[in-house]
């Protein structure tokens, strides 16, 4: 806002400046004309000149309470009843409507008090000063209006909101009263990106997740400064939400945190399967802020971090979307990638989820889901295997018993399980290859050439289509794809031994 009313004051500078230049050189061209007769006028003149000011003025009135009276009610309509609020706070807006308003009174009142024997000179000279300053304004008002009603300026309001009530909420002792607004304003940011995704406005929406990206960021950095009566989550900021769950958010301190990514589930529940890239966005943004210091170093936010993760999962696959899934499962992956150094058990509890949610995307009829999972959680097998993470054989266990439970193992299942083998036979693990192995026998082996073919003859690293994910989950580089071969080959030994 302080960039659009530079913009608003440096174009009324600039119009005031060249209004003069040409009023200047206009009198220089009449330069045998007594400038002294310009500042008297007898009766008719008076009477003449006021009502010519009085035109112009009602006019630019008209013209900016139209402009406001119609595209601040709309705009606000459009995105969130909260532009009339910020319209009404904002100095510029009231300074200019009320002079306008201030110059149509004051032309009033001098031609009330203008009579056949009295003629107010220097009021007339007054009045035309401030009808050459309102139409100066029209253009750079009109300007700034039009920014000021441009989404990402609403947005930023809001983003300035949520600080400025952080700010007062840390000098106060008790900032329980500041909780509503921090509330009310998450919720609003929120609605703007799913009222734009109604629109089909991509970059509003987007912009409003990352609105909400950086509220949490700018919480976090003062969180800790903050009272204990901050931290008492009240009812009404949950409404729909049982009073235990309301209950164990004020004992995990965590109330703002649930507001924040709930806000995050709203947007999913309206983008999927709509509009994938705010998927990809909202997605992206709980895998950023998941992974910050404040969220890694606190148990309660690494498990709501989960929750949502296994919510939008749910969510994917209740819609049958799978290009969100596709989306998901790759920051989820990503998430418990990072995750795995410093916390490996709950690494292992996100390649349980992946599995239950694997299993429950194949149980409605999503195969290439479970082939997704199967592919992203060896990813993360061989990571925690690189990395010499304490849980890798764990890890490799989950992996192997994903899709086991099924008649028959899906190609792309058995497609990932081959390229980790070839990973391993690389960097000259035994082991882990004859547990790999042992998820193959009783194959046809028409399956098993099958199988090899596919993965052999994949030899571009980029998937031929443009998505979220640009690698070809089946390609794997030259090196291992000689080891990959050599697995396959062992197997068609061992089956016609």
């Amino acid at each position: 806002m302080t960039r659009n009313a530079w913009f608003f004051t440096r174009g009324v500078i600039i119009l005031a400046f060249g209004a003069l230049a040409f009023f200047s050189l206009e009198l220089v061209l009449e330069w045998n004309y007594p400038l002294s007769g310009l500042t008297h006028f007898d009766v008719e003149e008076a009477r003449n000149l006021i009502v010519l000011l009085n035109k112009a003025l009602n006019q630019s009135m008209a013209v900016v309470f139209i402009a406001v009276g119609i595209a601040v009610p709309l705009t606000a309509n459009i995105y969130s009843l909260k532009f009339l609020e910020f319209f009404i706070k904002n100095p510029v807006n009231a300074i200019v409507l009320v002079f306008v308003v201030f110059a149509n009174l004051n032309c009033a009142w001098i031609g009330y008090t203008m009579k056949n024997d009295y003629i107010p000179t220097q009021q007339l000279n007054i009045v035309f000063i401030l009808t050459i300053v309102c139409l100066v304004l029209i253009f750079p008002y009109l300007n700034y209006i039009f920014r000021f009603l441009h989404p990402n300026t609403l947005l930023n309001l809001l983003e300035e909101e949520i600080n400025d009530s952080l700010r007062r909420a840390r000098r106060l002792p008790d900032a329980s009263a500041i909780q509503r607004r921090v509330a009310e304003t998450l919720e609003h940011v929120a609605d703007i990106a799913i009222r734009s995704l109604d629109r089909s406005d991509r970059n509003t929406a987007i912009q409003s997740i990352l609105t909400l990206e950086r509220a949490a960021r700018n919480y976090w950095a003062i969180k800790e400064k903050l009272s204990p009566p901050w931290f008492e989550a009240k009812q009404d900021l949950f409404l729909g939400f049982p009073l235990q769950m309301v209950e164990e958010v004020t004992m995990n301190r965590d109330w703002v945190e649930m507001k924040l990514y709930y806000q995050l589930l709203e947007v999913l529940r309206a983008a999927c399967p709509r509009m994938p890239e705010l998927t990809s966005t909202v997605s992206k943004s709980l895998c950023r802020l998941a992974l910050r210091d404040p969220s890694r170093e606190d148990r309660v936010l690494r498990e709501l971090a989960i929750d949502h993760f296994n919510t939008f999962l749910r969510l994917a696959i209740n819609r049958k979307d799978v290009r969100s899934l596709f989306i998901i499962f790759d920051q989820y992956r990503t998430f418990a990638e990072a995750l795995n150094e410093s916390h490996p058990q709950e690494a292992l509890e996100i390649a349980y989820y992946f599995e239950y949610y694997g299993q429950a995307a194949r149980e409605g009829q999503l195969p290439f889901v479970v082939e997704t999972v199967a592919h992203d959680l060896g990813y993360l097998v061989r990571r925690a295997w690189e990395t010499g993470a304490a849980n890798k054989e764990k890890l490799l266990e989950r992996f192997l018993h994903l899709d086991r439970q099924a008649v028959s193992s899906l190609p792309g299942v058995l497609k990932a399980q081959a390229l980790l083998a070839g990973y391993f036979l690389l960097s000259g693990q035994t082991d882990p290859v004859v547990q790999i192995r042992n998820n193959f026998q009783n194959l046809d082996p028409t399956l098993i050439a099958s199988l090899k073919e596919d993965v052999i003859h994949v030899k571009r690293r980029n998937y031929w289509e443009i998505g979220e994910r640009r690698m070809n989950i089946d390609y794997v580089p030259e090196p291992q794809r000689e080891k990959v071969e050599e697995f396959f080959e062992s197997l068609q030994l061992k089956e016609r031994a």
